[in-house]
């Protein structure tokens, strides 16, 4: 080649350097930056004179920066690829220090004087930023909804607290009036009034700490639950509506079932919705003889928790829109329940379908897996 083809070569070459939107760095076998491109000025905030020459571990926080010059070592020795003619998200390091996502393509260039490393990085900051806002947008609609669920279950609630409330004022008077007949009163009756008062006061307790865990708001928190425990705990929070109503609501828990790595208020979440709906159904439909099942059982590697009742159904065209967001069939609905609870099962590595039963009515099944979800 000429030295006019060399030059024009070179020049061509530089104009694609710059005119390249993502950073690109060329490196040598030892690891020193030899090009640095706009873009990469841009995003590490090192001139191309200032770093050029210079190892490029600089432009990496640990663990990467201490074990680079290592894997170049022994990629020359071996030839053991582990980035090159792939691509990976790593963190980069910027002059000031602060670091950031980046996603790192690394092509080799052998050459008769040695070989060249060629990197092309793209800055994913905004990418996770963007994600980091969509998941809390997500994490307050799924908050709006349980706040949803609470104020339509108030009524109950507020019963529920006041029973005990109720036996508490009431132990606490016969209690009264049993130390006014000090000399009279055995001691076994005063330890029976104080049992009971200690008693009611444990299941207030008990039913406001339910209503905080529901309510509370924060990012998702995945951990090993039983899920025949967290069924129990959602039924609890019925037992008023299902008097109301005169529904029969029954659980049929499944032995020796391993815990589930889940969000335990997520999942109490659509199991609320699904019990929710389904009292609403029947109570809509004027049933009598109203009737809630929840069911567990393995299927392969997923466990499936069904919510069967025995109201009216949904109308055939109304199916296939069922989990569609602003897609209601209630009269003051607003159509969201059904899309966040599909939106949670899929966030757990599950499902959650609709299917009728022979008999009629309406069933929602929740796919969980059994095994570990990230």
């Amino acid at each position: 080649m000429t030295t006019s083809r060399i030059q024009d070569a070179a020049n061509a070459f530089d104009a694609l350097m710059d005119a390249a939107v993502d950073a690109i760095i060329i490196i040598d076998s030892q690891g020193l930056v030899r090009r640095f491109n706009r873009a990469a000025e841009q995003m590490f905030g090192y001139r191309e004179k200032d770093i050029r020459g210079k190892n490029v571990n600089l432009l990496m926080p640990e663990p990467d920066h201490s074990s680079h010059d290592r894997y170049l070592s022994q990629y020359g020795r071996t030839g053991d690829k582990n980035i090159i003619g792939k691509g990976r998200e790593v963190r980069g390091r910027k002059q000031d220090g602060g670091t950031f996502p980046m996603f790192l393509s690394v092509g080799e260039i052998r050459q008769k004087e040695g070989n060249r490393y060629v990197g092309i990085i793209k800055d994913l900051s905004e990418v996770r930023e963007s994600q980091q806002q969509v998941r809390q947008l997500e994490e307050q609609l799924l908050h709006a909804d349980r706040l949803v669920i609470l104020g339509e279950l108030t009524a109950g609630i507020a019963h529920e607290i006041n029973q005990p409330l109720t036996a508490i004022a009431a132990y606490a008077d016969a209690g009264r009036k049993i130390t006014d007949r000090q000399n009279e009163t055995p001691p076994d009756e005063i330890n029976t009034v104080c049992e009971r008062i200690s008693e009611q006061s444990r299941r207030a307790a008990e039913v406001v700490q339910r209503l905080r865990k529901l309510v509370q708001s924060g990012e998702v928190s995945k951990a090993r639950h039983d899920i025949n425990q967290i069924i129990r705990n959602t039924l609890l929070l019925f037992e008023y509506e299902v008097k109301r109503y005169n529904v029969e609501l029954f659980s049929h828990p499944i032995k020796a079932l391993q815990p589930l790595y889940i969000d335990e208020i997520h999942i109490q979440q659509i199991l609320v919705n699904l019990v929710k709906n389904s009292l609403d159904a029947i109570s809509l439909a004027g049933q009598q003889d109203g009737r809630i099942d929840i069911r567990i059982k393995k299927a392969g590697p997923d466990v499936l928790i069904s919510v069967t009742d025995n109201g009216p159904g949904v109308p055939l065209k109304h199916r296939e829109r069922l989990f569609e967001s602003f897609f209601t069939t209630k009269p003051k609905g607003v159509g969201l329940g059904l899309s966040i609870c599909k939106t949670i099962a899929g966030a757990h590595g599950g499902s959650l379908k609709y299917s009728q039963p022979k008999e009629g009515g309406s069933r929602f099944t929740l796919s969980l897996p059994l095994e570990f979800i990230g």
